[in-house]
């Protein structure tokens, strides 16, 4: 660090940006869990391990975030930042508040087809715009996120398609599981990518004109 200075207003403000994120992100899973109509690709690999366990979704969370934390530290540090070892921890935690405050205010058995489904959407598009605003901030990645950078990294494949590849494929493992699924799964796995690839390219530009966190 010698001879180098922090950036504090870059600093500040992509750490702003990170925290409002990780809360879309994490507000858009505990939607897709509450409405009983399928969640996000990735959810249905939680649910899955959550059928065989027991554990809350949070908590199985935390677990799979400590595992893939352990794979960036090992395979690819670049990502490591000081977002992702606290979303490591908060992410779960938080699914399981967001996730029991919808379930208390939308109960599933009196609750409107029509209004779970605009629950559905709605943590569609924050899961998504929670996890490119996370990668835009570039303060390190949620441990999820790793799979699809990693495949972006090591192929000729772009974000959105890896997206989509590594979605597939939670989703498989999930449905073997015993995970739900539903028209949720369904819009998650065919639209966070392609919503991910759009928020980046509008986002990325600005945040990077707030100039290195540390100069």
């Amino acid at each position: 660090m010698k001879g180098k200075k922090i950036n504090y207003r870059s600093l500040s403000i992509r750490l702003l940006i990170w925290f409002f994120a990780s809360l879309l992100s994490e507000f858009g899973i505990g939607c897709y869990y509450a409405c009983g109509l399928g969640t996000d690709p990735v959810s249905v690999f939680v649910d899955g391990v959550h059928n065989i366990c027991g554990l809350s979704y949070g908590n199985i969370s935390t677990i799979c975030n400590i595992i893939l934390l352990i794979l960036i530290i090992i395979f690819e540090r670049r990502y490591l930042g000081i977002g992702t070892i606290i979303s490591t921890f908060i992410s779960g935690p938080l699914i399981d508040v967001f996730e029991t405050l919808m379930r208390t205010n939308f109960p599933v058995d009196s609750t409107s087809i029509g209004i779970r489904f605009v629950i559905v959407l709605i943590g569609l598009i924050t899961t998504s715009v929670g996890y490119a605003l996370t990668i835009a901030c570039d303060m390190g990645i949620g441990a999820f996120q790793f799979i699809p950078l990693f495949i972006e990294d090591k192929t000729p494949i772009k974000l959105n398609v890896a997206q989509t590849i590594s979605d597939t494929i939670f989703f498989a493992i999930g449905v073997i599981l015993g995970g739900v699924t539903g028209i949720g799964t369904v819009l998650g796995v065919l639209c966070t990518g392609f919503i991910m690839g759009y928020v980046l390219d509008k986002v990325q530009k600005p945040i990077e004109n707030l100039g290195p966190m540390i100069e």
